[in-house]
């Protein structure tokens, strides 16, 4: 035993191997550098807690306050106890816990914080060297760190940013022998928290060094290597069970949650089984973020060493109705009372029996987040809001936190609450519009406002809200997360407000909202294009918030966690669900839409000035569906944008992103893939798009990748620059120069591709036996692209990232009628009653 592990930098001097600690959270007083009860808006208005990028001067003043405290430091060791101070004086304890990073390099303790919460982390690891030299290290960071180097503090900075992380260099002189590195992280928490370090060292690489009592760094070495080879070919489980690939004969040790197995890869392969993981490891919250995932940590017996791969156990889907309209009601509503959202589940149960009594501790994490103006407490109020209207048992229970919250950004208070953003607004502007006409006559404690005030100052931003959306679309354009939201204010101004005017505002939006959700979707999949998107939605359509939307109204789709928007819905006494919903959402032999938004930010609103657009193609057949948007905002940051995509089911969803990272959570906007670093220009004829993308020369990553799931196909060949997939009766095709690249390693092994060129340009093709023959037939005709460095040539199409998209020679948009909708079924013009 040498009671140590020993690492390899990466190929970019990147540290991989660490100890961590934290992060540890500490609440603060917001008052002394903002006016609870001042000006809003300005320099010094408290609008900037309400947004991420806005907020980043506000957090370097908040350092100024809390820094980082010198201190002495705990020994660097696996397993062993850290005690650490924070800014605010409070102590902090906790144990050194080993971290290999994802191929970014980050050391990641982001997380998405309801509450402003300022956020410590600490991370250790040790050089050796042989010589003792000069080395140039660079730390990067979103928040301000101290680097101690041999005990000293040799790099101290309060620089924040937003989401990616900004560099610092410093000289040290590493004697020979081992020497502690220790890095201390800051970061305060407004929702989406990026808390980031990476360390690369420049000069002579050094070997990395981790203290870990009874480890052999010879074990950890032959660990290392087999660890480096295991993959998990399928993200999403439909049941019980998780396979592993790696090299034959290895055996390792596989855990996950309550289950601990010593599996043999015979073979180069094991399916694992999780008899007793189920479900969703999600909150349950109306704010629906859940990922779905569970954590599978892989180690080889022997040594300390382990990768950890996520996996997510698929909820119960369907593709073909059956049954009925009620069937479908009844169904979301039995779901729905056993479900994790306390005021959907009280909903739901009472609609299927009328005698059942309330469950207050149903309503426990509602009502905590109400009362802790927790961010998208505005979900929950609507939640109550139902149940004050539905249960009169519920009254009591929500009315004094109702009374109490804050509605709008204009009113007094520091918090971490979200307005700004399409779906916040308007589900604000109808808590507090519903809240005021509920309790009219009675005080709001935060305002000193009456009810009445209340009612008008909501309803007055909702008519506004409603009439501009109902005339030009959303900015949020198909977004399969918050268009659930969006379905869940407007059913509750439908069903509750008082005004005539707002009532038929909603209706109108609503039946709109609802016959969109069913031209941009294929059997219960809401596989478009999207202007906002999370990760897990991207690889199965069972975990996107409209799924339960699409299964109420159409009979297909799956049964989740995000209950609520559906069981409002559900629950509906003045709206009814259009009959024709269930005929817009069948699949025709073939189907051409497109869909085009615009509209006005509102600065007051949505924290920004200047049009918004979109412009959405949808085709789909029986066996496959093709979306994209039209040249958005290209060469621009990316955030949640989901530019483009193929899908031939639920899971099998085929898209390419230009990746700033390699996280997959929510607290990383953009993310691997959600999202991109820089928005790509793409075009799509009929079943065909093409994409291009800039990667800059200092690009984080330096590559674009796709999402293929090799493991939900029937079958795939790979030839030339083409990787082509068959699901049933369904065809994908994607190229790009020098060919694709399937991983066969790492957590998403078989299913992200690669380009073996540049990656700048991407083709893609969906197909069918009905029309294109046989899955060979298909793959004979594709035919070779004409790439060059700044886009592609293909069957009569041409897009560079200057210069119109042209079909056979003729600029595409050129005499289009921009409609507003056009499709088989809708020709809609802008402006239309």
């Amino acid at each position: 035993m040498t009671g140590r592990t020993t690492h390899r930098l990466d190929e970019r001097g990147t540290v991989r191997d660490w100890l961590v600690a934290g992060g540890w959270a500490e609440t603060v007083d917001l008052s002394g550098v903002l006016d609870a009860d001042g000006p809003p808006w300005g320099p010094d208005g408290r609008w900037v807690l309400t947004n991420g990028p806005d907020v980043t001067p506000l957090k370097a003043r908040l350092h100024e306050r809390w820094p980082l405290r010198d201190q002495s430091l705990p020994a660097v060791v696996e397993g062993g106890e850290v005690t650490y101070t924070g800014p605010t004086g409070a102590e902090h304890q906790g144990t050194w816990r080993r971290v290999h990073t994802t191929s970014d390099g980050l050391v990641d303790w982001s997380e998405f914080c309801f509450t402003p919460e300022l956020r410590i982390a600490m991370a250790a690891t040790a050089f050796e060297v042989d010589q003792a030299e000069w080395r140039t290290l660079r730390l990067a960071s979103t928040g301000p760190v101290l680097l101690y180097v041999g005990g000293e503090c040799v790099l101290r900075t309060g620089q924040v940013t937003y989401m990616e992380p900004a560099e610092h260099e410093v000289k040290v002189w590493l004697p020979s022998g081992v020497t502690e590195v220790v890095v201390c992280s800051w970061q305060i928490g407004f929702r989406e928290c990026r808390q980031v370090v990476r360390l690369r060292v420049g000069g002579l690489p050094v070997r990395v060094v981790v203290p870990s009592p009874g480890a052999d760094e010879r074990a950890a070495e032959f660990a290392e290597q087999i660890l480096d080879a295991v993959g998990t070919p399928r993200w999403g489980m439909t049941e019980p069970e998780v396979e592993l690939t790696g090299p034959d004969g290895v055996t390792v040790n596989v855990h996950c949650g309550p289950i601990e197995r010593t599996v043999t890869l015979d073979g180069g392969s094991v399916t694992v089984p999780l008899a007793q993981l189920v479900g969703d490891a999600g909150v349950g919250s109306a704010s629906m973020l859940t990922t779905g995932e569970h954590t599978v940590r892989v180690s080889v017996p022997g040594s300390p060493l382990f990768r950890e791969f996520p996996v997510a156990m698929l909820p119960h889907g369907r593709t073909a109705p059956v049954g009925g309209p009620e069937d479908w009601r009844r169904e979301v509503l039995e779901h729905a009372a056993q479900g994790p959202n306390g005021c959907a589940a009280e909903l739901a149960a009472l609609a299927l029996n009328p005698e059942r009594a309330l469950r207050p501790e149903a309503l426990e994490r509602s009502l905590w987040m109400i009362e802790n103006r927790a961010d998208c407490a505005d979900f929950e109020a609507l939640g109550l809001l139902h149940l004050w209207h539905r249960r009169h048992d519920a009254r009591d229970h929500v009315r004094k936190p109702l009374l109490g919250l804050k509605y709008w950004i204009d009113q007094p208070g520091l918090d971490a609450m979200c307005y700004f953003t399409e779906n916040h607004q308007l589900v604000w502007h109808t808590a507090e519009m519903l809240a005021g006409q509920a309790f009219a006559q009675e005080v709001f404690r935060n305002t000193g406002w009456t009810g009445e005030r209340h009612a008008e100052h909501g309803r007055t931003m909702a008519e506004q809200w409603l009439t501009r959306k109902l005339a030009g679309g959303y900015s949020e354009f198909d977004s399969n997360a918050y268009l659930a939201v969006d379905v869940l204010a407007l059913t509750s101004l439908v069903e509750f407000a008082d005004d005539e005017t707002v009532r038929d505002l909603a209706r109108r939006l609503l039946d709109k909202t609802l016959l969109t959700l069913a031209f941009n979707s294929w059997y219960g999949a809401h596989v478009s294009a999207h202007g906002r998107s999370y990760v897990q939605t991207q690889r199965t359509a069972r975990l996107e918030e409209t799924a339960s939307i699409m299964w109420l109204c159409w009979g297909m789709g799956a049964l989740n966690h995000a209950t609520l928007p559906a069981t409002v819905l559900a629950t509906a006494q003045r709206y009814q669900v259009p009959e024709q919903l269930a005929e817009a959402s069948k699949v025709p032999q073939e189907w051409l839409g497109r869909q085009r938004y615009r509209g006005e930010y509102r600065l007051h609103h949505d924290l920004l000035s200047r049009p918004y657009s979109s412009d959405l193609v949808v085709y789909k057949t029986p066996d496959a569906m093709l979306s994209s948007v039209q040249d958005y905002r290209s060469g621009l940051p990316g955030l949640q944008e989901h530019i483009w995509a193929a899908t031939l089911g639920p899971e099998t969803q085929v898209y390419v992103t230009h990746a700033p990272n390699d996280a997959t959570h929510s607290s990383a906007r953009p993310n691997a893939w959600a999202g991109n670093r820089i928005l790509p220009r793409a075009r799509q004829h009929r079943d065909t798009v093409l994409a291009v993308y800039h990667i800059p020369q200092d690009d984080p990553m330096g590559f674009t990748h796709a999402w293929f799931p090799l493991s939900t196909l029937d079958e795939w060949v790979s030839g030339g620059p083409w990787l082509v997939g068959r699901r049933g009766e369904g065809y994908v095709a994607l190229a790009t120069a020098g060919g694709c690249r399937v991983l066969t390693t790492g957590p998403n092994a078989y299913q992200e591709v690669r380009a073996r060129g540049a990656g700048t340009s991407w083709v893609c093709v969906v197909g069918r036996r009905a029309v294109d023959g046989s899955f060979a037939d298909f793959t004979a005709a594709l035919g070779e692209p004409e790439f060059a460095p700044d886009g592609v040539d293909y069957r009569g199409l041409s897009l560079h990232w200057t210069g119109p998209f042209t079909v056979h020679g003729r600029p595409a948009d050129l005499g289009d009628e921009q409609l507003h909708l056009d499709n088989p079924l809708a020709r809609v013009p802008f402006d239309t009653p």
